[in-house]
């Protein structure tokens, strides 16, 4: 079984002076000094202004504004599913699919996300609203018949969604493409 959320996020920090050149502290500073005061707007700003990645510049925002940092994976899933229970088993079931691609899997509950990993980001599981979870798959920019993910960032690994509302829609095909996203790491 992979890492847990908090080792992930532990593993995030205690790598950023080699990734970075700055300690968790230091972005913290920096974060406070001149950073939006919204976790989501921080982890924009950190992506866009120092070029970080997705799921780092999320864990320095909400070490930085103390979102999601101070809370138990238990309870990330619950602020994620709060007010759209319903979805929930969805993400569940595909949690439980990405876990069981490899013994390498990363699951990281982050605030507007699930993140799976296994040394890179190949997929997340993104509440839309009330009705759906998007499954974010990282297959490269080649046109595939799936729903490209329109994004700016040229850096952001995710490329492709898979609309579900419900687990029945978790299909063998569906499952085909998150083993595929896992197996074409890039």
């Amino acid at each position: 079984m992979g890492k847990s959320p908090d080792d992930m996020m532990a593993a995030i920090l205690r790598n950023l002076p080699a990734k970075t050149g700055r300690d968790a502290d230091a972005w913290v500073a920096l974060i406070k000094a001149e950073g939006p005061g919204e976790a989501k707007a921080c982890a924009r700003w950190l992506k866009e202004a120092h070029g970080l990645g997705g799921a780092t510049a999320q864990v320095l925002a909400a070490k930085a504004l103390g979102s999601i940092h101070d809370l138990s994976p238990a309870e990330r899933l619950d602020k994620l599913y709060g007010g759209r229970e319903a979805l929930r088993p969805i993400g569940d079931r595909l949690t439980a699919l990405a876990q069981g691609l490899g013994p390498d899997v990363t699951t990281t509950v982050l605030s507007t996300i699930i993140s799976f990993s296994a040394g890179l980001k190949f997929a997340e599981a993104k509440p839309a609203g009330k009705g759906r979870i998007d499954l974010g798959l990282a297959l490269g920019r080649d046109p595939l018949p799936l729903i490209p993910v329109k994004t700016t960032d040229a850096s952001d690994r995710i490329t492709y969604r898979i609309p579900l509302t419900s687990v029945d829609e978790i299909t063998g095909e569906v499952a085909a493409w998150l083993a595929r996203a896992y197996a074409e790491r890039r």
